[in-house]
C-alpha cells in the first residue's frame, strides 16, 4: 500500500495524520527529494530515512497534530554540532503538513434544529448523520440525499457510529433523559466535539445526572451548553448557523473573534491621559481593545514620560511599546488606530465618545471628588470611573478603587472609592516632600529634566521667578511640560528619593493595576 493509498484510508476513517516530504538536501542526507513518511498519533507508515532524522521529525509531526506547532518546514543539520547529533554532514528540509480526517456530524433529535442544520453541514463539507427515536421524524425525504438518517434509541445508535476528533455531535432531542443518553455516547466515543442545545436548567440537569453516574466535571466541562456562539436571532435556522460556527470554531481551534483590521464596535475612549489613565490604555491597547484617549489643550501631566497625554505638547510618543500620536480631529483618530497605535484627541468633553457610539467610556481624569468630571452612565454601554467622586451602580457601572493598599485596583460595582485624603503615596519614609508645588501664580519655567538626580535645597525651576526648591534628594520621577501658566500650589513634579533604582520611563505598579481593574470590569459588563 503507498502512503497515498494509506492517507486516504485515514481521512474516511475521520483520522487525522501528519505528511512529511523531504523538499530540500545538502550533502550526505539519507532519503531523496520528494520521498515521504506519513505520522498518525499512534503509528507512522513509509519512512525518511530512519534513525535521528526520523526520530526528530516524527515527534515534530505529532506536535502538530496536537495543535502544539503549525505546518511548515523543519530544518536537520546533520553534522557535528547541528541539532541532530549526526556526522553525515549536511543538512535536510522536512514540510510537516497536518492532513485532516473527514469530518462528520452526528446530530441526535430529528426536530427543526435538525432540518436546519444538516443542509448547513453538508455545504461545509461533513458528513451528516441524523439519530431519532421517533419513525415519524426519522424521514430521510425531510433531509438532503446525501444525509444518513437513522431510527433507533440515542445512546445505542451514537455507540455504534465511529467517532474520531474529527467528529462533532449536537444533541437536540425532546427530552433531558434522552439528552443524557446522547451525550454520554460521545463523552464515550471521545467525540472532539459535543454540544447540548438546552437552557442552563435543562443543561444543570443533564451534567449534574451524568456527574452522578461518574462523569469527571473534566469530561463534562467539554460539553458546549448552551451550544453554539451568541450571533443573535431566536429561529431554527438561526440556532443551526451558531452550532455550526461553534463546530467549525472548535474544529480548526480559533478564536471566532472577528478579522477584521479594525472593530470600533469594541471602541474605548479613556477621558485623561495621565500616568494612570495610561496604564489603563496599555492594558486595553494590549488586550486587543482600540482605545482613544481624550485630554484638554495644554493638560499639566507630571509624569510625562509614561503618560499618552505627552503627545498634546510632543505629537508622538511610545509607552512600554505602545505608541501614541495627536489626532487633528476624528478621522485622524480612525487612521492612527488603524496603524494599532493610540490617538490622543483634545476633547475635553469626550464627545468622541457620542459620534463613535463608544463601547466603553473610563473617566481616568482623577479629579478625586473636587469636580464634576460630567462624566454619566448612559455615556456608553459601559462606563467606569476611577478612584472618588462616582458611585457605581448610579453615575457609573463600575468603580475602580485607586487608593494605595490591599484594596488598590479592586472593582467595586455598587458603592464608591474611598475618599481622597490628600496624601501623597509614601517612599522611604517620604510622603508630601516628595512633591514639587508652585509657590506662587505665574509661568513654569523648569531647569533639570525627568531622569536627573537632585539634591536637597537644589533649585529645580521657577515660577514668576519665585525658586522651586527640591526638598529631598533623590531622582526626578515626573515634571510638569515648561511653559504653562500655573496656579499657586500646583503640583509640578515628583521627586523620587529610590533615585537610580526608578527607571521614570516604566508604567508604575499602581497604573498597570488599575489598568486591570478597568479590564475586569469591561470583560465582565460587556
Amino acid at each position: 500500500m503507498s502512503v497515498f493509498e494509506r492517507v486516504n484510508e485515514l481521512i474516511e476513517s475521520g483520522e487525522p495524520a501528519a505528511m512529511l516530504t523531504i523538499v530540500n538536501k545538502d550533502g550526505s542526507a539519507p532519503r531523496d527529494i520528494g520521498d515521504r513518511m506519513l505520522v498518525t498519533t499512534d503509528g507512522d507508515y513509509g519512512t525518511i530515512g530512519g534513525g535521528t532524522v526520523e526520530h526528530l521529525a516524527t515527534e515534530d509531526a505529532r506536535a502538530v497534530l496536537a495543535g502544539k506547532s503549525d505546518d511548515g518546514v523543519r530544518t536537520y543539520e546533520l553534522e557535528p554540532g547541528g541539532n541532530t547529533g549526526m556526522v553525515c554532514g549536511g543538512s535536510m528540509d522536512v514540510f510537516i503538513e497536518r492532513i485532516r480526517g473527514r469530518a462528520r456530524l452526528y446530530i441526535a433529535g430529528a426536530g427543526h434544529i435538525s432540518v436546519e442544520l444538516a443542509p448547513l453541514a453538508e455545504r461545509l463539507g461533513y458528513d451528516v448523520t441524523v439519530v431519532d427515536d421517533r419513525e415519524e421524524y426519522a424521514d430521510p425525504d425531510a433531509f438532503p440525499d446525501d444525509t444518513d438518517v437513522v431510527h433507533g434509541k440515542y445512546g445505542e445508535v451514537l455507540s455504534e457510529l465511529p467517532m474520531t476528533e474529527e467528529t462533532s455531535v449536537a444533541v437536540a432531542t425532546r427530552s433531558g433523559t434522552y439528552d443524557q443518553r446522547a451525550v454520554a455516547a460521545a463523552l464515550d466515543g471521545n467525540a472532539g466535539y459535543v454540544g447540548l442545545v438546552a437552557s442552563d436548567t435543562k443543561t444543570e440537569h443533564v451534567v449534574e445526572s451524568l456527574a452522578e453516574k461518574g462523569y469527571s466535571r473534566r469530561e463534562l466541562a467539554r460539553v458546549r451548553a448552551p451550544v453554539g456562539l451568541d450571533l443573535g436571532g431566536s429561529g431554527p435556522e438561526d440556532v443551526a448557523l451558531a452550532i455550526l460556527s461553534e463546530v467549525n470554531m472548535d474544529r480548526y481551534g480559533v478564536t471566532g473573534r472577528r478579522a477584521t483590521r479594525l472593530n470600533l464596535d469594541d471602541l474605548v475612549v479613556v477621558r485623561g491621559g495621565g500616568d494612570l489613565g495610561s496604564g489603563v490604555v496599555y492594558r486595553l491597547h494590549r488586550a486587543g481593545y482600540p482605545v482613544v484617549v481624550t485630554e484638554v489643550e495644554r493638560p499639566t501631566v507630571v509624569r510625562r514620560e509614561v503618560a499618552f497625554a505627552t503627545a498634546m505638547y510632543e505629537d508622538d510618543v511610545s509607552i512600554d511599546g505602545v505608541d501614541g500620536r495627536r489626532a487633528a480631529d476624528v478621522d485622524e483618530a480612525i487612521g492612527i488606530l488603524e496603524d494599532d497605535a493610540v490617538p490622543v484627541l483634545e476633547d475635553p468633553e469626550a464627545s468622541v465618545a457620542s459620534e463613535l457610539d463608544a463601547a466603553v467610556v473610563v473617566d481616568a481624569i482623577l479629579a478625586k471628588g473636587r469636580l464634576d468630571t460630567g462624566t454619566r452612565r448612559d455615556d456608553a454601554d459601559v462606563v467606569v470611573g476611577l478612584g472618588p467622586g462616582f458611585e457605581a451602580g448610579e453615575d457609573v457601572d463600575a468603580v475602580v478603587e485607586t487608593d494605595r493598599g490591599h484594596e488598590l485596583g479592586r472593582v467595586l460595582y455598587y458603592g464608591r472609592a474611598r475618599p481622597y485624603d490628600g496624601e501623597p503615596g509614601e517612599r522611604r519614609g517620604f510622603t508630601h516632600e516628595r512633591v514639587l508645588r508652585a509657590p506662587n501664580e505665574g509661568l513654569w519655567e523648569p531647569a533639570v529634566e525627568i531622569g536627573d538626580l537632585v539634591s536637597a535645597g537644589e533649585s529645580v525651576g521657577h515660577v514668576g521667578g519665585s525658586a522651586v526648591n527640591a526638598e529631598i534628594d533623590g531622582l526626578v520621577r515626573g515634571l510638569v511640560h515648561g511653559g504653562l501658566e500655573v496656579g499657586d500650589g500646583t503640583k509640578l513634579g515628583d521627586i523620587d528619593p529610590r533615585g537610580d533604582d526608578v527607571d521614570p520611563t516604566k508604567i508604575s505598579d499602581k497604573a498597570l493595576c488599575l489598568g486591570g481593574g478597568v479590564l475586569e470590569a469591561v470583560l465582565k459588563l460587556r
